[in-house]
């Protein structure tokens, strides 16, 4: 039996100290979004990251002449250094320091330049060993696009696959990217939920509940959410 309901996703995380997210298809709106959420309900939050966010206002840098206990609450981003527009990565302690004073810590832990989804460098991604839950996020964008144009780091995913980089994205080959040498790589599996987001721009929104189904039927997954940011809408899909 399948069970489909609306939901507001900062309900099931206000609870959790370190919450990341990794993959592609939209990360940084998604933790900007529940952060907002999170501050709503009287949480303080602290946006970081392993790699590199884009630094919008308000950001602190780490440092060591920096005093997070000074710093304006109840959100804040933080990273190391400010290169260009991004905020470079903080270092574990950091997060771990981060955490004492805010309520919870948002970690992108993962890069992919704007594209829907992505194939993983041997470095990639950088998930905290203290991780208490995990967003495992993709781009619904990415169905019936070329492999070029769509996946990130896409000369790693047709050497390890044999596919062109001209070929077709197609729910098959979206499907095979949930494995553990690629968007599950490091993930916890006692403590993930898979976002496909985007349906907005599907013709079909209903491709977008079939393809939850099958990661969740084939044992990859235990629970998707189908999403999309722009819209601020989320359903939860599970198998009772």
């Amino acid at each position: 039996m399948w069970y489909f309901r609306r939901i507001n996703p900062v309900q099931s995380i206000h609870h959790l100290k370190y919450i990341t997210f990794v993959g592609a298809g939209g990360k940084t709106s998604l933790i900007e979004y529940m952060a907002r959420g999170l501050v709503e309900t009287g949480a303080t939050v602290a946006i970081a990251t392993t790699t590199k966010i884009y630094a919008h206002k308000p950001y602190q840098l780490m440092g060591r002449d920096s005093n997070p206990e000074e710093w304006k609450k109840p959100l804040v981003r933080v990273g190391k250094t400010l290169q260009g527009e991004k905020l470079t990565g903080l270092d574990f302690q950091d997060i771990i320091d981060l955490g004492r004073l805010y309520d919870v810590v948002l970690i992108e832990a993962d890069g992919a330049k704007g594209k829907p989804i992505k194939f993983p460098a041997d470095h990639e991604p950088v998930i905290p060993p203290f991780t208490d839950w995990t967003f495992v996020v993709a781009g619904l964008d990415a169905l019936s696009g070329e492999v070029k144009d769509t996946v990130f780091r896409w000369e790693l995913f047709c050497e390890a696959t044999a596919m062109d980089n001209r070929s077709i994205v197609t729910p098959e080959v979206f499907s095979a990217f949930f494995s553990d040498p690629i968007l599950l790589k490091g993930v916890d599996k006692t403590g993930f939920t898979v976002i496909l987001n985007k349906y907005d721009t599907l013709a079909s929104p209903a491709k977008a509940t079939e393809l939850a189904r099958s990661l969740i039927a084939a044992g990859t997954v235990p629970t998707v959410i189908v999403s999309s940011t722009l819209h601020r809408s989320f359903y939860e899909i599970t198998r009772l």
